[in-house]
């Protein structure tokens, strides 16, 4: 095998099986399914999982192709408060600025289409009990 391809000590400390487990249980596939794409048996697959076995930077490629994730999603950072997909981008104060008027705009811009919602649902109800009393006055004279 390719040095280049086997991961280090220091790389397999940081990848977790249980990050492989829930990228695989999000994608709602089994270890049966994923042991059979990547031509292996599922006890080899638990042992991933479980952190029982080394894998090489090829098998963990193999793994995040099957996942649909980039290969850097399974390397965390050992003092890393297990932040999900969080990355930082460097920007102006300008340009943050912008960021914040626009998410601000955003947010009151779904107050107001939460409030039209209610209003829309206030106003089904009030026609439904107008509906309601007109089957009533109706039923009551037909049976006159």
């Amino acid at each position: 095998m390719n040095p280049k391809l086997q991961l280090s000590k220091n790389e397999m400390k940081v990848i977790f099986g249980e990050d492989i487990r829930r990228f695989r249980d999000e994608k709602c596939y089994t270890q049966s399914y994923m042991a059979n794409q990547l031509g292996i048996g599922q006890s080899s697959y638990q042992k991933i999982e479980a952190n029982e076995i080394k894998i090489s930077m090829e098998r963990l490629v193999q793994i995040a192709n099957i996942l649909d994730k980039p290969v850097e999603a399974f390397f965390k950072e050992e003092n890393e408060n297990n932040l999900e997909d969080t990355f930082f981008v460097k920007v102006s104060k300008k340009e943050f600025e912008l960021m914040e008027k626009t998410l601000i705009q955003q947010e009151k811009r779904i107050g107001e289409l939460e409030e039209k919602i209610l209003r829309k649902d206030n106003k089904i109800e009030e026609l439904k009990a107008q509906l309601n009393q007109i089957q009533i006055t109706n039923t009551y004279n037909t049976n006159r």
